[in-house]
């Protein structure tokens, strides 16, 4: 059975699961969209990642003053994410510029390292300031719109 296809704005065609994923997210129907199947190393460190950030903001949302909880879960979070970057280096040969053995090393390489330096990275260091400031006596107020995103959307 073939996909249902529906056409966007843009005269373009799209699938209607692809639509509707794109609607959900608020994003223009003539976003382009690619189906991918990712390795299993990039699979597992992608989770890994995605679990460490989940264990983190449990810990803030629901053990609210606990720092040293909240530390050791930003720790975790941190040795994921460098797991991430050891691997997104694997992906190009560690050489600089990278050097990719396939095309599907170069896609993994490109958004892993796109969403460590975009999202991750700068999620974790405002978290390890606001973390070193309380342990430093310093009180902390901490605004939803002050914390790096981790996604897009809504």
């Amino acid at each position: 059975m073939m996909p249902k296809m529906i056409e966007d704005e843009g005269g373009g065609i799209t699938r209607l699961a692809d639509a509707r994923q794109l609607q959900r997210l608020q994003l223009p129907l003539k976003t382009p969209v690619e189906d991918r199947t990712f390795s299993r190393d990039y699979s597992q460190h992608w989770v890994g990642l995605m679990n460490a950030h989940g264990e983190f903001l449990s810990a803030v949302l629901e053990s609210p003053g606990k720092w040293r909880l909240i530390r050791r879960r930003l720790e975790a979070l941190e040795e994921a994410a460098r797991q991430c970057g050891k691997f997104v280096g694997r992906l190009g040969g560690n050489m600089v510029p990278p050097v990719f053995k396939t095309e599907q090393a170069q896609h993994e390489h490109t958004l892993l390292m796109f969403f460590l330096t975009e999202r991750a990275g700068p999620f974790i260091e405002y978290w390890r300031g606001a973390v070193d400031a309380v342990e430093a006596g310093a009180e902390l107020m901490v605004r939803p719109s002050d914390i790096p995103p981790w996604w897009d959307g809504p």
